[in-house]
């Protein structure tokens, strides 16, 4: 009985979860939901659900996508929805960003020296020319110098992305050497398409070079999210064309990106207007109607729909035919360019731009020319970089050139430091000085009472910081100070000495003397001069310095002695010299006049031979 009681209790216990039994205290209820439970996230990606996230919105509006806000332009607050990818003019935004915009800078971080030369390696000027301008590009290169990407590259073998970093950081450091990009030099023979004695072709080959290596890593078919590169982000924008279908006639609009344009000069003279004239022509797109779904050529109107950072233009100057001479006309350019007429129309988008870099060709063909770049330094002073030669030039020089390409950049966000507030102490203080001392005397017990009040509430001034405003506030100062000099009447000093130019020498003279003697007598400049030299041992202005005006006294006799110690002693004659002025007589040997009386060797020599044959002969 008693252990059947035993069994009942611990049974009892089990079933009531009692606190001395450590194997019920592990299995009960409450301790398996107290228990904390931590998820990992899954490192599988289920392309299938993220293709259902892209293609479905939630009613509520919320999905699990989490989209680089701050990455992109014109992504909205609560662009976790799906539906804000796509805009109200219908550009689809992408889906992720690979690297984001705002951590660019168009301006240049920091200053550095100016980069070296480069060295003409197999004729290939276009090569160097290209070089200099993305070496000098201010958000390439701050994002080279901070090795964003060798930092974080994966790639084992050669990288491009690498190579064009580590020239852009040797360049900068200002070696006095010229450097030799052998790296490039043999990837440019292995150009698929164009040629690399053209600059263009050269550039478009760096180009998409930078963005294969870039996008090596990342592994996405995507082609907005390829687009949002930091090369994208750097030189990249977005055509607009808005389309109109023939059988519908409505309007749909199509977006391309682009990394440069090239432009046609033949009928323009100026960059702008080859600029508006290439979007003023019209477009023409075979694609489906999305209203009607009509298929056939659809035509419409471009403009520039997101502004690229900087701006690559190309100046077509050779023809795309077999001809290969140069279009050498002169199309006026300037440091400022404003693109406002090619954006689209209700877009806010950055439309000035400031030139940093131009690439201009001597010749008249593109096979024997030869390519120099101009670039803008980071401490903003141009130079002309001419393979191995670097030297300082102006702008008017540079705008008097015939460029094949021009790069401008947008201005560069400037963070205004923080300045000293300007309290009304401070400006108190700025007219007491035009104040009168009786007046000054008056208010001074006040101001300290209104100064403490003032402090005490912290109650600061808005600080002027419109220049146009302070150059106002100034001229208008300067005008009543002019205006309460003018009503002052002039005093002529009766005791001051004038001298004209028109009299006499005698009366200049004289007046200058009555000035050197009230000098002597008002001033203490005498006092003060022979105080300073007294101070210095062994100063050669200690002594009096008489003048020679008058020949008298001992004055002639001075200037005699002194004149005989700066005349010179008289230099010893050299005979070799005389003898040489004179003219050397040369040595020419003396005729020998016999010397066709004396026998001739070689004469001699045969007529012995003759006459030995001769003796065998007879023999």
């Amino acid at each position: 009985m008693h252990t059947m009681s035993s069994k009942n209790q611990r049974a009892e216990k089990v079933v009531k979860g009692g606190k001395n039994d450590t194997i019920v205290q592990k299995n009960t209820v409450s301790n398996l939901l107290n228990r904390s439970i931590k998820f990992r996230k899954s490192r599988y990606v289920d392309q299938k659900f993220e293709l259902f996230k892209k293609k479905f919105a939630p009613v509520n509006g919320i999905s699990g996508v989490v989209h680089a806000t701050s990455a992109y332009d014109n992504i909205s607050a609560g662009g976790d929805n799906v539906a804000d990818q796509v805009d109200a003019n219908g550009f689809t935004r992408p889906s992720k960003v690979l690297f984001a915009k705002d951590k660019l800078n168009s301006g240049w971080n920091d200053i550095h020296p100016v980069g070296s030369g480069l060295k003409d390696l197999g004729q290939l000027s276009s090569l160097n020319a290209v070089l200099q301008v993305l070496t000098y590009t201010p958000a390439l290169a701050n994002y080279m110098l901070n090795r964003t990407h060798s930092a974080n590259c994966t790639i084992q073998d050669y990288c491009f992305v690498c190579a064009v970093e580590e020239h852009i950081r040797t360049a900068l450091k200002g070696s006095p050497y010229a450097l030799q990009p052998r790296v490039f030099v043999g990837k440019l023979k292995k150009m698929s398409q164009g040629s690399n004695k053209d600059a263009f072709d050269v550039w478009k080959y760096f180009i998409e070079q930078i963005q294969s290596f870039l996008l090596s890593e990342k592994r996405s078919k995507d082609k907005l999210v390829q687009e949002t590169t930091a090369l994208y982000q750097i030189f990249g924008g977005y055509i607009q064309k808005k389309l109109e279908c023939p059988s519908c006639n409505k309007f749909e609009n199509v977006y391309d990106s682009f990394l440069d344009l090239s432009l046609d000069l033949t009928q323009c003279s100026t960059v702008e207007r080859c600029l508006t004239k290439h979007f003023k022509q019209q477009v023409l797109a075979f694609k489906e109607c999305s209203s009607c779904q009509h298929e056939g050529n659809q035509k419409g109107t471009q403009s520039i729909y997101k502004s690229p950072m900087t701006l690559a233009l190309q100046l077509r100057r050779f023809n795309t035919d077999a001809d290969t001479t140069k279009i050498n006309k002169f199309v006026k350019f300037d440091e400022s360019m404003d693109i406002k007429r090619v954006i689209t129309e209700n877009e806010t988008v950055n439309t000035k731009y400031n030139l940093y870099a131009a690439i201009v060709h001597t010749g008249q063909t593109i096979n024997d020319g030869h390519y120099k770049a101009y670039v803008k330094s980071s401490n903003g002073i141009w130079y002309c970089m001419d393979n191995d030669n670097v030297q300082v030039v102006s702008v008017k020089r540079l705008l008097e050139e015939k460029p094949y390409m021009l790069f401008y950049n947008t201005s560069p966000v400037i963070v205004k430091r923080s300045k000293k507030p300007v309290t009304t102490a401070t400006l108190k203080k700025q007219e007491i000085e035009t104040k009168p001392e009786n007046e000054v005397e008056e208010e001074e017990e006040e101001e300290e009472e209104e100064d403490i009040k003032e402090i005490s509430d912290d109650i600061i001034v808005p600080q002027i910081d419109n220049q146009q405003e302070e150059k106002e506030l100034e001229s208008l100062r300067l005008k009543q100070a002019m205006e309460e000099v003018s009503t002052k009447e002039k005093v002529e000093n009766a005791a001051a000495i004038v001298v004209d130019h028109n009299e006499n020498m005698k009366s200049k003279r004289e007046k200058l003397g009555a000035l050197i003697e009230k000098e002597s007598l008002q001033s203490k400049s005498a006092e003060v001069k022979g105080a300073l030299l007294s101070k210095t041992p062994n100063n050669q202005f200690q002594d009096d310095i008489s003048t020679w005006d008058e020949d008298v006294g001992t004055n002639t006799d001075k200037r005699n002695q002194v004149l005989k110690q700066i005349k010179p002693k008289r230099k010893r004659v050299d005979m070799y010299d005389l003898d040489y002025d004179r003219g050397k007589v040369k040595k020419v040997k003396n005729k020998q006049e016999d010397k066709f009386n004396k026998p001739n060797l070689f004469q001699i020599t045969a007529e012995m031979k003759q006459s030995k044959k001769s003796k065998k002969y007879h023999k």
